[in-house]
């Protein structure tokens, strides 16, 4: 007898473990608990009767007694705090979050890993054909609401190009901005963020057709920037961006440091021609319910700092025309780039750049795409450099909606490399981060294979 009330003691602490681990409960389930904290009342209650009583004097059932009624107080008492407490657990997006009961104080956690294996070959180089694996991207988030209005943004990243003085443990600040929502129209955004420029930039890297942006967008791109930033929904239709910042790839800059400018404006208007869902412009790929066109224009300028070296620009001004378009399992997206600049002692430099791309969804979460791009580095300020062409083809498998694997080739076919040592003009990242190697030139092709396994959470 006395081993069969010890085990209704176990079985009412193990209800009471098991009750913080139902955070989100809904109210039946908490109804369902108490029901069967009842059914254990009632059959330790028929326990009590049945037995003998040789076995527990007055003063030890009084104690066992008190015990059993603590621990069900308790429960009860956890059960409603649950109600009327925060909020966890995972969504229907598979994303991990924390929330008050009222959603006015939120945090989202999210991660990105992507690995690959790259194997590069371009003839008459000293190393002919070299290989490898990398761990391109590895990224921590957390973004929500703080109180009516506004919100927030940070995230973690190892260093993406593994190269220099640089190691993948080193771990930098990649976005961190304060948000604010003034109404459902006007919308402010302050800190460290990409500056509105280039939509396949503005895409995420987790949401690309290819294993990588092209070569094109990593030229002309402004990449992060101090800034303040505000939008505009002027339409259901019409977007208006407007920053102003430290210049192009100025993230993380002191507010006296030779890379801040005197003054950067950034200016992006995105309107959807076709469709109601901007929800479809978050990503490059076809596969579609119903038909979406987005067009999007962008102009950037820039006026270096007085206190920055005779080498640095004097002023630039950089622009971008995009479409985006998606019908059934087809999407299409091209962009045009232009960026001026005046130096004070090097030439100044007219560059354009264009690129086109196609994707197509087979069905059974197979999808395949192919892109050419086009840089004309007007010789690199005098440097006498080739005009860029490559093509690129390639598949994904999507193994669910938060595991992809995407194999591509990338085919260098005329020109030089103009990210070799880095844009001119906005310090753009080397091309070893894209898996190309380093310098190519127009006299032998280069050829990149590309193989990237990608895991969100």
């Amino acid at each position: 007898m006395q081993s069969k009330f010890k085990t209704a003691c176990l079985m009412a602490g193990a209800l009471l473990a098991a009750v913080p681990g139902v955070a989100n409960a809904e109210t039946s389930e908490l109804e369902q608990m108490r029901a069967e904290m009842a059914q254990l009342r009632a059959e330790m209650a028929q326990l009590k009767a049945d037995q003998s009583g040789d076995w527990m004097n007055d003063s030890r059932r009084a104690e066992i007694e008190g015990m059993i009624a603590d621990v069900f107080a308790d429960a009860n008492n956890r059960a409603t705090l649950l109600q009327e407490g925060a909020l966890a657990g995972i969504d229907e997006k598979g994303k991990i979050f924390l929330m008050s009961a009222d959603g006015d104080f939120s945090a989202n956690f999210n991660g990105q890993i992507q690995f690959r294996y790259i194997w590069n070959n371009q003839d008459e180089r000293a190393d002919e054909s070299v290989s490898g694996f990398q761990a391109r991207r590895t990224k921590f988030g957390v973004k929500g609401k703080v109180g009516d209005g506004w919100s927030y943004e940070i995230k973690l990243a190892t260093d993406r190009n593994q190269g220099g003085t640089s190691s993948p443990s080193d771990v930098e600040m990649e976005d961190a901005y304060i948000g604010y929502k003034f109404s459902d129209s006007l919308s402010m955004k302050a800190g460290v963020k990409k500056l509105p420029f280039a939509r396949q930039e503005l895409i995420s890297s987790s949401r690309q057709v290819a294993v990588d942006r092209g070569l094109a967008t990593e030229f002309f791109t402004l990449g992060r920037s101090d800034m303040v930033e505000f939008t505009y929904k002027a339409s259901d239709n019409l977007k208006l961006t407007g920053a102003l910042s430290d210049g192009a790839n100025a993230n993380f800059t002191d507010y006296n440091a030779d890379a801040s400018n005197d003054f950067a404006v950034t200016g992006r208007l995105d309107w959807m021609a076709i469709g109601d869902d901007w929800g479809a412009a978050k990503h490059e790929f076809g596969g579609v319910d119903d038909d979406a066109l987005f067009i999007g224009a962008a102009a950037h300028y820039e006026v270096a700092d007085a206190t920055g070296g005779t080498a640095d620009p004097n002023a630039g001004f950089a622009w971008t025309v995009d479409a985006l378009y998606k019908t059934g399992a087809l999407g299409l997206s091209a962009a045009i780039f232009g960026n001026h600049t005046e130096e004070n002692v090097a030439p100044d430099t007219d560059q354009y750049g264009f690129y086109a791309q196609a994707s197509y969804d087979l069905g059974n979460d197979w999808d395949i795409f192919g892109r050419w791009e086009y840089i004309d580095d007007d010789d690199n300020a005098g440097a006498g450099t080739e005009e860029l062409q490559a093509f690129t083809v390639g598949v994904n498998h999507h193994f669910n909606s938060r595991v992809k694997f995407t194999g591509d080739v990338v085919y260098v076919y005329a020109g030089d490399n103009p990210l070799a040592d880095g844009n001119t003009s906005t310090d753009g990242e080397d091309s070893d981060g894209l898996g190309l190697g380093g310098g190519f030139s127009d006299d032998e092709d280069t050829i990149a294979l590309r193989l990237q396994l990608q895991l969100l959470f």
